[in-house]
């Protein structure tokens, strides 16, 4: 069913998924891909976090499932805010009017076993914000989409570490999720799912996928006039000399909506490299010079 928003932006809602009573389950050969670890070739790095493409996503489904066996659906999508306001190029050039787009949107992930059978849904959604794009359309097109892929990715999370899920802990590669009590035969099922699980130290990153600007971010200082934009943060995150410092920039670069994740994940990476090193230790008080002996007789 379509139904129009009040902004105006059309969503499918109530998208039907075909659940029967006698659901199907995956085969032996897609469970066991399933528990397998991620391959390191397929993790990227961004910002300091890792994640899985969008086409990865999409081409390791088909793998799995194969073609025409699972489903992706755009259950919402609403637009969050736009406006426009002059730019300065960062590169040089005439000023011109960047229009800064957000795309909020819920996605439905349905998957199927090889006889065709529905076995499960996942739905899942995220924001995504296109800026300073010389064209409004192109502003919407990459703000639109980049919020379908980062909701596709979330929503596939829920099939394991095959699509990501170990890579929450820090980047982990190795399996987080190691067996299962169904879908496998008798003789393989372990007596602790637990087992050889690696010490979990992060709640984890979303990976994100920001890199939606024509011309970085940028902003007029009203004082000076001079333009600064989240480039200069980062590097000023990256050099930053004490814990007042980086508290400094955090609100600065929130102050000017130029707190990227790439700002953020310095500022961190910057406060956790000062902690670890240790305080100097106290200077000893300098000792008074002895006075010197005084000849015998004097």
């Amino acid at each position: 069913m379509v139904e129009q928003t009040d902004n105006g932006i059309i969503g499918r809602v109530g998208v039907s998924v075909q659940e029967t009573p006698a659901r199907g389950t995956f085969s032996e050969a897609q469970v066991a891909a399933l528990l397998r670890p991620i391959n390191g070739s397929r993790v990227l790095q961004l910002d300091g976090n890792s994640h899985v493409s969008q086409q990865d996503i999409r081409a390791h489904l088909i793998r799995i499932f194969g073609f025409g066996n699972y489903d992706l659906d755009v259950v919402r999508a609403d637009l969050v805010f736009e406006h426009s306001e002059m730019r300065t190029p960062k590169r040089g050039g005439a000023d011109y009017l960047g229009w800064e787009v957000c795309y909020r949107v819920l996605v439905r992930l349905t998957v199927r076993n090889e006889f065709g059978e529905y076995v499960a849904h996942y739905e899942d959604g995220s924001t995504a914000t296109a800026q300073a794009q010389r064209s409004r359309g192109d502003a919407h097109d990459l703000a639109y989409k980049s919020a379908i892929s980062l909701s596709v990715k979330r929503a596939a999370i829920a099939l394991g570490d095959q699509f990501g899920l170990s890579l929450y802990n820090k980047g982990q590669q190795t399996a987080l999720v190691r067996g299962t009590m169904v879908g496998v035969p008798q003789a393989q099922k372990p007596e602790d799912v637990q087992e050889g699980i690696e010490q979990q130290v992060s709640l984890g990153n979303d990976e994100v996928e920001r890199d939606l600007v024509e011309e970085s971010v940028q902003s007029a200082n009203p004082q000076t006039g001079e333009v600064v934009d989240a480039t200069d943060w980062l590097a000023a995150a990256k050099a930053g000399k004490d814990a007042d410092e980086l508290r400094g920039i955090w609100e600065g670069a929130l102050a000017q909506g130029m707190l990227t994740q790439a700002v953020k994940s310095a500022v961190l990476e910057r406060k956790q490299a000062l902690d670890a090193v240790p305080a100097p230790a106290p200077a000893e008080a300098p000792t008074a010079p002895e006075e010197p002996a005084q000849e015998a007789g004097k």
